[in-house]
């Protein structure tokens, strides 16, 4: 088993806020170690709770159809979220829980030393930039990834 499925493990594990109380499961990412682009969103959906796989549902037919008129290939891709569970009535996820759940991202981001980290609406954006998504979006930022977990 090496580091990310390991990670995977862990989060599949993961009981550290109430989130986890309402979902089927927590949803790890998904997709190779050697992935040259992580895609972020803010939390699984339906139908990522009951499969346990991050973009299957609506948002990740969109994702598809995104990345299909763009350069990257999907097999490129390492695909995954801020928060691991689905909050309930799929609202946004609150900033403790974001808390709860933003190391493992870190831990992902380090694992994988992505060339390009992909931000798919303002939660996850908000992990890299305070000014939101009016001023940076369509912008490339560098950002620090903490190696706190």
């Amino acid at each position: 088993m090496n580091k990310l499925e390991a990670l995977a493990e862990e989060i599949k594990a993961c009981t550290k806020c109430p989130l986890r109380e309402g979902v089927n499961a927590p949803v790890p990412g998904f997709g190779s170690i050697t992935a040259k682009y992580i895609l972020i969103g803010e939390a699984p959906g339906k139908n990522e709770d009951r499969e346990g796989v991050p973009f299957i549902g609506m948002a990740g037919k969109r994702l598809n159809q995104l990345v299909d008129i763009s350069p990257i290939d999907i097999n490129d891709c390492y695909l995954t979220n801020v928060c691991r569970c689905r909050p309930e009535g799929n609202r946004n996820p609150r900033k403790a829980e974001i808390r709860s759940c933003v190391s493992y991202l870190w831990r992902e981001i380090r694992l994988i030393k992505p060339q390009m980290v992909v931000t798919l609406g303002a939660i996850p954006l908000s992990l890299f930039s305070p000014n939101g998504v009016k001023s940076t979006h369509g912008t490339f930022l560098e950002a620090e990834i903490p190696d706190e977990d």
